[in-house]
Formats: structure tokens, sequence, C-alpha cells
């Protein structure tokens, strides 16, 4: 038994610094995946939203979107209602990408 507590102990004081190497890299991992969700986000915008919207009906002076909360409730109810099966987070990597590039939105 005191064998594994002295292994365990190790192990943790050989774990500390990877941690904090694994912390160091957190922020560019973080925007490394933020920026493959926009890519994904435009891809599924392409592939389903534009058979229905083009690019000026985002950009329309008479808008029902306020919101980055209602841009995302619309792409789900489009997404429920067409029948796409995406899953709430691709809903919300297409509002993310329609909001960047055409609304504009603070998010919530």
């Amino acid at each position: 038994m005191t064998r594994t507590r002295y292994l365990g102990a190790m192990l943790c004081l050989l774990a500390g610094p990877v941690a904090a190497v694994d912390a160091d890299n957190g922020e560019q991992l973080y925007w490394d995946v933020a920026i493959e969700r926009v890519i994904q986000g435009q891809a599924y915008t392409n592939a389903n939203c534009e058979t229905c919207h083009d690019a000026g009906f985002y950009l329309r002076e008479e808008r029902k979107v306020r919101s980055h909360a209602m841009l995302e409730s619309y792409v789900d109810g489009c997404s429920t209602n067409l029948d796409v099966g995406w899953f709430p987070d691709e809903v919300a990597d297409v509002a993310a990408w329609l909001n960047r590039e055409y609304y504009r939105f603070e998010s919530d």
C-alpha cells in the first residue's frame, strides 16, 4: 500500500509541470477551436440556409432578429422545421457565423 501511495505522489509531482504547460497553451487551443467552429458554421450555412435565403435576406432593413440569442433561436427553428437535424452546437456554429458575417450582435 505504501508503494502505491508513493507512486501516486510521484505521478502528481511529475504531472504538475505538464498541466502548467497545457494551461499556457489553453488560450491558443480555445482560438483554434473557435476558428474551426466558424468554418463549420459557414459550411452548414452554405449547404442548408442558402437553399432558402440569399445574402439579401440577412441584410434587409426590416429584419426580425434583434439579438444574438434571437438569431440562434431562428436558426434552431429553421433546423427543426426543415428537419435538418443539427445538434445544439451546430445551431450555435451557424448562428455565430451568421452573426459574424451579417448581424454583428454582442454575444449574450
